[in-house]
């Protein structure tokens, strides 16, 4: 090896400072670069140890070498990007599960953790964490609940109403999960049209449709030139509604329907899934679903009881199964201490959840009202 490395690499080299120039950070990838794939290609010589050549640190190596570096015409070069999506894209050479995600304003490195819990009405009901699933942090919460809901049904444990937040809701399982007998309460996305967003042009809901007969009917009586079944680019179904290039032209009204040369074009779920979305968004701004959507609110503080007391977004092991043994564990003993907390309550003859304290402000409320 050169003499450079050990003044290159004697320390981690996370804990190093990066050079301020472009210039000189260019220098170092290439550095790194260089080493990297000087040390892959002699540690696969004939002469190297077998023991050498099947390194985990050795494939691991390569992995992460060809996600940044690219090699052309004997010249190496740091790639623009990753070569990988995100969820194959390795962030810890000491965790190589871990992933990188980002929530809004919150990114981290690692996983996810989702939680099931009884919420039953009775106030005295002892509520307790049924299931538990570690995820790779780039799993979206949408792919959770089919497989989540079908360990529950195996184990005799599925709901007949799923309370869960946005995330982990879609029409096509809203549909799903409703024919496997359990009902998912909790809000979707609304469209995210022009048209919807500027409140002044025509959406989706504006058209009527003929599912049967294969029509769709504009807010102007113009009626649809194309239908079709396809698939978006994540592989769901949809169906792709096109109006006639010269009806859209000659309509009065074309400014507030579409922007394109080519005529309004109609993105949507097939028929049961594009109704039971259109049906949710009606139903979740009523009162009476905010009134019964407000039971999930427990979830909420289950997930700020775990992070509180049990450190639930700090690993303390390496390896998402490893990782998961250590939710599990937290589950297991939010459990206990709510077992406790249940039998004491019984023994004194006190409700086993202490009612909700009135806010300051709904006190004002009530006193301005008398």
């Amino acid at each position: 090896m050169d003499e450079e490395w050990f003044d290159r690499y004697v320390h981690r080299f996370e804990l190093a400072r990066l050079p301020k120039a472009e210039s000189k950070r260019e220098e170092l990838r290439q550095h790194v670069g260089r080493d990297g794939l000087r040390l892959l290609k002699v540690s696969q010589q004939p002469q190297a140890p077998q023991a050498v050549r099947e390194l985990p640190q050795i494939q691991l190596l390569q992995q992460v070498w060809q996600q940044h570096y690219e090699e052309v015409d004997g010249q190496i070069r740091w790639r623009d990007g990753p070569a990988v999506a995100n969820a194959q894209r390795v962030v810890s050479p000491y965790d190589p599960d871990a992933r990188s995600s980002r929530k809004r304003e919150t990114e981290w490195f690692g996983y996810k953790s989702h939680v099931t819990e009884t919420c039953d009405e009775d106030p005295n009901a002892l509520h307790l964490i049924v299931l538990v699933e570690t995820t790779p942090a780039t799993t979206a919460d949408e792919e959770v609940l089919a497989p989540l809901l079908a360990k529950e049904r195996q184990q005799g444990l599925a709901p007949e109403e799923m309370y869960v937040d946005m995330g982990y809701t879609s029409a096509e399982q809203l549909v799903e999960q409703a024919c496997l007998g359990t009902r998912i309460i909790g809000p979707v996305a609304g469209t995210t049209t022009w048209q919807q967003r500027q409140q002044n042009g025509f959406a989706p809901q504006d058209f009527q449709l003929d599912w049967q007969e294969q029509v769709a009917i504009c807010p102007q009586g113009q009626r649809s030139q194309r239908w079709r079944q396809g698939q978006d680019k994540r592989g769901k179904p949809i169906t792709v509604i096109q109006f006639a290039k010269t009806g859209c032209a000659a309509c009065p009204v074309r400014a507030f329907c579409t922007h394109s040369q080519d005529g309004r074009t109609l993105t949507l779920g097939r028929e049961p899934s594009q109704l039971a979305l259109e049906q949710r968004r009606k139903e979740q701004v009523t009162p009476a679903f905010q009134q019964k959507y407000a039971r999930r609110a427990g979830i909420e503080a289950t997930i700020s009881q775990a992070v509180r007391t049990s450190g639930l977004r700090q690993a303390r092991v390496r390896g998402q199964d490893k990782v998961h043994v250590q939710h599990v564990q937290i589950a297991a003993a939010i459990n206990l201490m709510r077992i406790d907390t249940w039998l004491l309550a019984q023994q004194k003859e006190l409700p086993a959840r202490r009612p909700r304290p009135r806010s300051p402000f709904a006190r004002l409320q009530e006193r301005e009202a008398g």
